[in-house]
């Protein structure tokens, strides 16, 4: 029972850091922006969301509504202090964190910690209290599912797809008549709003804030990215990246739980957190050493032994077949969309759109996984698909 309980518990804490940990996607990732205002964000979402239902009576869900507000409104500054002052990105988020220092003791009207009484952001759940885990856990995948549904449908928009073409090459954004500035400070203001969420929740779970809760949170957010790139490789799915940064910050604290439920003093708790994070930073070259050996292992044993090379050579074809397979249904899906649209008298304008997003996505994941050369046969489904509109015209008006 304690074994389930400290699962849970650190399930839970790593589903509401989670929202923090998309949050820092989103600047670390997609922008490229080395944002430090994460830690004072975090902090103000809790003082602010504490305060709000200790001091105002205001109901868990509402306050914690508010504090995406005051996150955003702290992106703004950073990303003003960056684009129109020409601050470097780290100096402006250290800027702008020396200031949410103050304003967070200002909005805990002097006081360095507020308690948060009259339930958490769970309570709509009905759980009895010594059931309160549960219900946090429900809520934290709700909130969790909801946020990858509107970041992934966020960033398939234009505007999306204008902030993570800024991030990729802010000089060839700009040269495609991108607005790079107002692209940074919009994506600056929705991973402060998600940080500040994160710690109004996170504050509501525990039962108390203080003005240094978000000391060291920016850490375990990059720990938390780190941790679900390398064990849930994502390049080819947005969806599949998101997700994959909330698993990594539920590992994480799954860990962290079971180092705490271990016994260790907590003097070491500090050492042990940077452990993790160190390890999750050296994933990637760990998981690179053990597939270069993997390698080295497969050609030893193809030398080696004829039985095993038999084995392969009829596994590298099996995987050759299923490749080629992937990539002839792709084909066949592109072809069916551009024919769908090169007949789409009957579609309405918002399934048109829908459409040739679908189709602009599953284009580009064609071309990542096979790369700029297999554009061209994107060509011929082009003719192919006009002539075959032009068939299905031809014989409607004969008929």
């Amino acid at each position: 029972m304690v074994l389930l309980n400290t699962f849970i518990s650190g399930v839970d804490q790593g589903l509401l850091y989670a929202v923090l940990a998309l949050g820092v996607y989103i600047t670390y990732r997609l922008l490229d922006f080395a944002d430090l205002t994460c830690e004072g964000s975090f902090s103000m979402g809790a003082m602010l969301s504490a305060v709000l239902i200790a001091d105002n009576g205001a109901h868990p869900i509402l306050a914690a509504f508010v504090t995406i507000f005051a996150g955003a409104a702290a992106g703004l500054v950073t990303g003003i202090l960056n684009t129109k002052f020409k601050i470097p990105p780290i100096l402006a988020g250290i800027l702008t964190l020396t200031m949410l220092t103050t304003i967070n003791i200002l909005v805990g009207t002097g006081r360095a910690s507020v308690s948060v009484v009259g339930g958490n952001f769970a309570s709509w759940l009905g759980f009895e209290r010594e059931q309160t885990m549960f219900g946090v856990l429900i809520s934290g995948l709700m909130i969790s599912a909801i946020l990858i549904g509107v970041l992934y449908w966020f960033f398939g928009t234009e505007m999306g797809a204008s902030i993570r073409a800024t991030g990729a090459n802010e000089k060839m954004a700009r040269a495609q008549g991108i607005n790079t500035s107002a692209k940074k400070i919009i994506a600056l203001m929705i991973s402060n709003a998600l940080i500040a969420l994160s710690g109004a929740l996170y504050s509501q779970y525990m039962g108390t804030a203080t003005v240094t809760l978000g000391t060291g949170a920016i850490v375990i957010g990059l720990a938390a990215v780190i941790i679900g790139e390398t064990l849930i490789p994502s390049k080819r799915s947005f969806a599949v990246s998101l997700l994959s940064v909330i698993i990594g910050s539920v590992i994480y604290f799954i860990i962290y739980q079971f180092v705490i439920l271990a016994g260790l003093p907590s003097d070491y708790i500090k050492l042990i957190t940077a452990i993790i994070i160190v390890l999750a930073l050296c994933l990637p070259m760990i998981k690179t050493f053990f597939i270069k050996i993997g390698k080295k292992a497969d050609t030893y044993l193809r030398g080696k032994y004829a039985g095993y090379n038999a084995y392969a050579m009829r596994r590298d074809e099996k995987a050759a077949a299923r490749k080629e397979e992937k990539k002839q249904k792709a084909i066949a899906e592109i072809k069916a969309l551009q024919l769908m649209l090169h007949e789409g008298a009957a579609l309405t304008p918002f399934k048109r759109a829908l459409t040739e997003r679908r189709l602009a996505r599953k284009k580009e994941k064609f071309e990542m996984k096979e790369g700029v050369k297999a554009l061209a046969v994107f060509d011929v489904i082009d003719k192919e698909t006009e002539e075959a509109a032009e068939g299905v015209e031809g014989g409607q008006d004969n008929a």
